[in-house]
């Protein structure tokens, strides 16, 4: 790390701009005129201004960035988010969406499979990895395609049915493991069904809440308030993963059967909260969000001031197909009208 540059972003945000763009067009190969490159610097030029102007406007007492305001900002602007309705259902749909994901029992099976598996009769060291090694391989093939079915299917029903699938396979685990847990040698068939039925649980986690999950929690907060509300729903995965960590083996060895119940048991209640609770997110835009959470106004005042910021700094001008004094089209790096779109959806997005 200590050979890599500084990030676009964070020379932007810190007033180092003829660096930033230096930097950029190293990153893409391309001149530093190049109007593709002075595009993506204005867009990040925009970002930075609008998170700036965010703040003046709602933390005007932390506008200065020095490091203390810094370090108070990332509290106080957390803390806002508890303060209205609005936010707080925000906060809640954001953490405890994330809170269900990690007491699936995921990283339980992740993090100890050699273990699960061992106790499920596999009594192998080698097959035991080797059945591990299937864990990552299941994860990696049902998550490439979740791109193709999310928008389609829409959140809930996403997140809904893959935790109803989770917890049968869960509950399934439970059966045979009592049934068989002091005759695994002789019901070898017992204990690779039981192995399956883990497989087949991963496979259901990375189709449904493996990315859907990390999806629904940036898609409720409104452009003023996502880096914050992001960072809270990531801070509540993170805790709520070290503690699956820590009492998983506790619970292999004490519960036995009966971890496999709890952890179908709480699945089925993060079905229901999804369900009953979290709104459907697919394909709204920010304004309709506003209308489900009650915060009418918000994104409205958000895409007001980003577009201020836009023709400030004349990206607006050159996204619909003005040029910077000065810019040249040479090496095929012209703005053309595939780029146009293509950086119009980024903006929408």
């Amino acid at each position: 790390m200590i050979f890599m540059p500084f990030s676009p972003r964070w020379l932007v945000h810190h007033d180092r701009e003829a660096e930033a763009r230096k930097v950029l067009a190293t990153l893409r190969g391309l001149p530093q005129d190049s109007e593709l490159v002075e595009v993506e610097f204005l867009e990040i030029k925009a970002q930075s201004l609008f998170e700036k102007r965010t703040v003046a406007e709602q933390f005007p007492h932390l506008r200065e960035p020095t490091v203390w305001n810094t370090f108070k900002l990332q509290w106080v602007a957390i803390g806002s988010l508890f303060k209205t309705k609005p936010m707080f259902r925000r906060v809640v749909v954001a953490t405890v969406t994330m809170f269900f994901q990690q007491w699936t029992g995921i990283n339980a099976v992740l993090y100890y499979a050699p273990q699960i598996f061992l106790q499920l009769g596999l009594s192998s060291n080698t097959v035991s990895l080797l059945a591990t090694g299937v864990v990552g391989i299941v994860m990696f093939t049902a998550t490439l395609p979740s791109m193709l079915y999310i928008d389609k299917l829409g959140r809930k029903p996403v997140l809904a049915l893959g935790a109803v699938c989770m917890a049968f396979c869960h509950l399934t685990i439970a059966i045979i493991f009592a049934k068989n847990v002091d005759q695994w040698q002789t019901q070898k068939a017992a204990g690779w069904a039981a192995v399956a039925m883990v497989w087949l649980f991963v496979f259901h986690f990375g189709w449904s809440w493996g990315p859907c999950a990390w999806i629904l929690v940036a898609e409720v907060w409104p452009l003023s308030a996502r880096p914050y509300g992001i960072a809270l729903g990531a801070s509540s995965n993170w805790m709520n993963n070290f503690i699956v960590g820590q009492v998983t083996p506790d619970m292999l060895t004490t519960m036995g059967y009966g971890t496999y119940i709890f952890f179908g048991i709480i699945t089925l209640v993060g079905a229901a909260f999804i369900w009953f609770y979290v709104p459907e997110t697919a394909m709204l835009t920010l304004e309709e969000m506003d209308t489900i959470f009650g915060s009418s106004g918000v994104a409205v005042a958000d895409q007001e001031r980003m577009k201020a910021i836009n023709v400030e700094i004349g990206l607006d001008n050159l996204l619909n197909g003005g040029h910077r004094a000065g810019s040249t089209e040479k090496n095929g790096d012209s703005f053309d009208e595939k780029d146009h779109h293509m950086v119009h959806n980024e903006l929408r997005e």
